[in-house]
């Protein structure tokens, strides 16, 4: 079955709104207290992160513009569904092993989020780039979901850059920016595909 690079676009699109889902529910359980099925989200996010690899990949080789931000994004799915199948393979037999096991949970975890920054910071990248195309083509509304899309990637690009070099001390505002800034790149996303040279 040949998928079109529009058809892929908007696969993305929806991918990455899914993870914005997600993300919310999880950050809205965990500060309640709540309990947290893990492997479900942790899957969920997992065959999102590898359908945005995957069809980021097939707008990149069938010529869809932004060549550039359709890489980022590629990139980006494919470092998230890594950091999210530690978490899934890694985290529990090795937290479970004991006390002796306790720094090399450590270093799992920190090697995890240092590629949920990097994620974080590609998407961010992706949506400046995809954000201007949507202040270029875009009517009223997507002129303003374009600006949008720039400024949250700018803040998600530094904010991860700051995580990466620190750790998980600015995990709440690398996580809170590289989500909004995936929202605003799967709407600007949404506005430069309804214009074909976009």
């Amino acid at each position: 079955m040949e998928i079109s690079a529009r058809r892929s676009a908007q696969i993305v699109a929806v991918a990455l709104v899914s993870m914005v889902v997600t993300q919310l529910v999880y950050f809205t359980l965990s500060s309640q207290g709540a309990e947290i099925n893990r492997p479900v989200i942790w899957t969920v996010e997992a065959v999102a992160f590898l359908a945005i690899a995957v069809f980021a990949l097939v707008a990149l080789a069938k010529g869809r513009a932004l060549t550039a931000a359709w890489a980022a994004i590629a990139t980006g799915g494919m470092i998230n569904a890594i950091q999210v199948g530690m978490g899934l393979a890694m985290f529990g037999p090795v937290k479970d092993a004991g006390e002796a096991m306790a720094p090399a949970f450590e270093a799992i975890l920190a090697g995890a989020f240092f590629l949920y920054f990097s994620g974080k910071f590609l998407f961010g990248f992706g949506a400046i780039l995809f954000g201007l195309g949507a202040v270029k083509c875009g009517n009223g509304i997507g002129k303003a979901l374009g600006g949008l899309a720039v400024v949250s990637g700018a803040a998600a690009m530094l904010a991860n850059t700051g995580a990466m070099a620190q750790g998980m001390a600015l995990m709440l505002p690398a996580g809170a920016s590289g989500t909004a800034a995936t929202l605003f790149l799967a709407a600007a996303i949404i506005v430069t595909g309804k214009h074909k040279d976009a």
